[in-house]
């Protein structure tokens, strides 16, 4: 107590000063403060819950959904990137004594990039060219020689086969002779058998013609009789005579035809030499063939090594003239004129951009139904003018372990230059075929504080009774007429909220989306009316007005209810609720003329402003859009 003592009468002037303070302090809080104004205490203690938006339909813009064509699609950023890098490199040792190309040249494939000194692989190659030539000497010295030899051996054989029909000609003339020598053999027999049936014959009527003789000279018979005895016996002596000439050709036919069988066999076996000398030399001829086409062989295989050594010089000989192996673009020179570079070292760079590669890493969830072949829409970066339709080409099936990512690409065509590697793309994949379903724009969705989805539809209103009205600061101050509140001096307004339309949340199962619409599998039938802008405050049984939107807001602001008489200080046409704004929107375009430049993002066209800029959501060039959305 003596301590606190102390303290005040050291210091009662500053807690005098302090009280004086307050004391003023609360009696201008009391006695000075305007009509309405609270104090922070009665801030904090009022009912929130009880302020609303004061009366009047809230101008929305509204869609009525149907089934409609629906392809479902993701979008991604993506780069762009060059179809091919290509290092072009030195393939052999020499001095760079012309490079003709600078970076940022385009060349054709083909085209010469640099030139190496030629003049050692110059000596190679001709060395290797004369021996490929004295090569091809050889080989035709051979092919000449075994075309003699070919035609020595058809003549040896000619006269093989000539020699052969000899023999068999021989055999032929044989064969008769001895057929004639039998037959003439035969005959002689047939003629000595004939001599001997002669000479029987001859000498029975010898005999007969000496008994006849005798008995005509004792007078036994006739004359007549001795006659014809003798007659017989001259005719048995001439037959027999006959015979001995016949004999005697037979004999001597026999004689030639012998003579002729051993002419016949001494041609036969000089045929049968001639033909013995014939195959062999058609043995040689063939002998000598073989050995020449085995020169032939040899010939043609040393013909063979040196062309593929005068080749394989002309191929290095042509290293020295280094060209493009592709059309492209040099981006790097990396040696002068008079360097001297080994097997390896690289030139220039060249890059491939006639046709590039689209790439955009495609999240894992992203992924399904993703498939090559599917249709891609790619926007370019800067230049909103300009939409590249394309398909996958290549899915890159490893997802990255980090990024947890997949890479999609699309290669495109690029013959007018219009993009560049490393540019910058927005690329929208579709994720599967065509079907019919029901969508609603991105706009038109809205969560709650659990982030289920739900839509605003328009519904017709319904106001019974007499309409009350209160204070919004107040809500325990009502009047049946309108008025200004006793206690804050703000204008009362109606209790009951109503009018012809209001707005009714409808909970839906949402599907797929393609970037600016999204599927909505239940919860709309066809023909909702479903409210797609100014649905960021609204509360279940809110008036609505459906009314021409643009891309800053409304186009013009509805009457106010009917149900509700003017108020002071509201003007015809006006509403006392502000314009709602979309909450992605980060302009306000309820102070934005609707003939002043909006500005929006080609991928997220809620983000709109009055002014050029970067989109919050993506990085993208803001760009100037014109006309709104008509419902």
């Amino acid at each position: 107590m003596r301590t606190l003592a102390q303290f005040i009468r050291a210091h009662w002037l500053t807690l005098l000063f302090i009280a004086l303070l307050f004391a003023g302090t609360s009696y201008i809080v009391r006695t000075k403060r305007p009509p309405g104004a609270m104090t922070v205490i009665e801030a904090q203690a009022m009912d929130m819950s009880q302020t609303g938006t004061p009366v009047g339909a809230a101008p929305v813009a509204t869609e009525k959904v149907s089934l409609q064509r629906f392809v479902p699609t993701v979008t991604y950023t993506g780069s762009v990137v060059a179809y091919n890098d290509t290092d072009i490199v030195a393939r052999v040792e020499g001095w760079v004594v012309d490079m003709p190309v600078y970076p940022g040249d385009r060349v054709q494939q083909g085209q010469l990039l640099a030139r190496l000194d030629t003049r050692e692989r110059s000596a190679r190659l001709q060395e290797a060219q004369a021996g490929a030539a004295a090569a091809r000497y050889d080989r035709e010295a051979v092919l000449r020689e075994i075309d003699q030899m070919r035609a020595e051996l058809e003549e040896m054989q000619s006269k093989r086969d000539s020699a052969q029909a000899m023999v068999q000609r021989a055999h032929r003339e044989l064969d008769s002779a001895r057929q004639e020598l039998e037959m003439a053999r035969a005959e002689r027999e047939e003629v000595q058998a004939d001599i001997s049936a002669a000479q029987a014959n001859a000498e029975y009527w010898q005999a007969e013609d000496a008994r006849a003789e005798n008995l005509l000279k004792a007078g036994a018979i006739s004359r007549e009789e001795r006659q014809r005895t003798q007659a017989e016996a001259a005719r048995a002596l001439a037959e027999l005579n006959q015979a001995r000439i016949r004999l005697a050709k037979a004999e001597a036919r026999v004689k030639q035809t012998q003579a002729m069988v051993g002419a016949a066999e001494a041609q036969l076996a000089q045929a049968e030499r001639e033909a013995q000398a014939m195959q062999a030399g058609v043995r040689r001829a063939s002998s000598a063939l073989q050995s020449a086409q085995a020169k032939l062989r040899r010939a043609t295989a040393m013909q063979e090594q040196a062309e593929a050594s005068r080749r394989a010089e002309a191929i290095v000989t042509s290293y020295t003239q280094i060209t493009a192996p592709v059309s492209g673009v040099i981006t790097e020179r990396l040696v002068s004129p008079g360097t001297l570079v080994m097997p390896g070292t690289v030139l220039f760079k060249l890059r491939t951009i006639d046709r590039l590669r689209l790439q955009a890493n495609v999240a894992e969830a992203d992924m399904q139904g993703i498939r090559e072949g599917n249709p891609v829409t790619v926007t370019v970066a800067g230049n909103a003018n300009l939409k590249i339709n394309a398909r996958v080409t290549s899915i890159f099936y490893s997802a990255d372990p980090q990024t947890r990512t997949v890479t999609v690409e699309a290669v495109v065509n690029n013959h007018h230059g219009e993009l560049l590697p490393g540019q910058y793309v927005v690329m929208e994949i579709a994720k599967g075929t065509p079907r019919q379903a029901i969508t609603v724009p991105l706009s038109a969705i809205r969560r709650d504080v659990e982030g289920k989805p739900f839509v605003w539809v328009v519904v017709a209103g319904q106001q019974q009774g007499k309409t009350i009205y209160t204070c919004v600061m107040h809500p325990e101050v009502q009047s049946d007429k309108p008025g200004k509140c006793p206690k804050c001096g703000m204008d009362l307004v109606p209790k009951q909220r109503g009018g012809k339309q209001v707005a009714h949340r409808m909970d839906v199962t949402l599907g797929d989306s393609d970037g600016r619409r999204v599927e909505v599998r239940s919860g709309l039938r066809e023909g909702d009316e479903v409210i797609v802008r100014g649905n960021e405050y609204l509360k279940e049984g809110d008036p609505v007005a459906p009314v021409e939107w643009g891309i800053a807001g409304p186009k013009e602001l509805p009457q106010p209810s009917g149900e509700m008489p003017s108020m002071p200080g509201m003007e015809h046409g006006t509403h006392t609720q502000p314009a709602p704004s979309d909450t992605h929107q980060h302009e306000e375009h309820t102070d934005t003329p609707a003939d002043k430049a909006v500005y929006t993002c080609p991928m997220h066209p809620e983000v709109r402003s009055d002014k050029p800029g970067d989109c919050p959501e993506c990085g993208m060039k803001l760009e100037k859009a014109e006309g709104g959305h008509q419902h």
